[in-house]
Formats: structure tokens, sequence, C-alpha cells
């Protein structure tokens, strides 16, 4: 099940919702109203949507991280479970050939298309990351590893990551 289907069904709030603000910069214009206590009343408490999911976010990923070994991608989780000694940070990169190429194939777009999504979902990543943990996003030492696609393709960076794995 996706982290987004996962909080949206801990937060009953509205899972369109959240996907449209799913590792994208803090907005103000999507806010999350939700009930607080305060004394004997409950009282509506607004916070920006895309803080509630970083947050829940973050409740999951520990939770799934605690229940047994897994694999998470993106969504600060390298910050979010820092200390954590099973945790392996992987950082996996490639050339923009290798991304076109990929990109263009998965997506059905033009070369030219798939460096302007590949741009500006990079871009979005960098901001997201670099808001929400103490960390500079593709910066190398703040992940244990990192593996390029483009060199070793993506069944030898699994083959890498599996052998590495067991020896933590």
């Amino acid at each position: 099940m996706a982290l987004i289907e996962m909080a949206s069904k801990r937060s009953n709030a509205d899972y369109e919702a959240l996907l449209e603000v799913d590792e994208k910069r803090v907005s103000p214009r999507k806010w999350y109203s939700f009930p607080i206590e305060v004394g004997m009343e409950y009282q509506m408490q607004k916070v920006p949507m895309n803080e509630e999911l970083f947050n829940l976010q973050a409740e999951i990923i520990k939770d799934l991280a605690n229940q047994s070994p897994c694999i998470m991608i993106g969504r600060g989780a390298d910050y979010i479970l820092r200390g954590n000694e099973r945790m392996l940070s992987v950082f996996i990169h490639a050339d923009m050939e290798t991304k076109k190429k990929i990109v263009s194939e998965h997506y059905n777009l033009s070369p030219e298309d798939a460096v302007s999504l590949i741009k500006k979902t990079d871009k979005q990543r960098a901001t997201y990351y670099n808001y929400y943990t103490e960390y500079k996003w593709g910066d190398v030492d703040s992940y244990d590893i990192t593996l390029d696609r483009s060199r070793f393709g993506i069944e030898k960076c699994v083959d890498i990551l599996e052998m590495l794995y067991q020896t933590l």
C-alpha cells in the first residue's frame, strides 16, 4: 500500500488532496483542518496540508521500519530514520541521457518533454527534501552510498544493495 493511501486512511484526509501536495514545497493554498482539544472544548486548527502529510508519512515510515525490513523511496526517509542501525541510506543517480531514455519510455514522452519532466521533478524533490530535512538533496555526505544507474543498471544496483544490506 502506498504511503499516500496509508496517510489518507490514518488521517481521514482526502487522498487526491494529499496526492496533489506529495513531495511538494509547503504552499499556503492547501490547508488541513483537524480538531484539537482546548480545555473542555474542541477547536479546529489549520496546518498546511504538506506539513500534515510529511508528519503522517514520518509516523508511517517509523511504524513500518519497526515492524519489519522494508525499502523506502524518497520522502526524507533517510532523515526520518536517522539513527536506525539497520538503515542503509542510498542515493541512486544517473546521467541525463539514461534518465531521458527511461522517462521517455516509461511515460511515452518525447526526449524534450522527458528532460523537462526530469528537471521539474528533480527540482521539486530537492526543494522538498531540503525543506523537511537537515540534509541537502544529492549531497553525497548525506548518504551511506551512492550508485550510478547509468553505469551499473538497475539490476546490478539492486544486487549491490542486497549484498550491503546483508552486512548490516
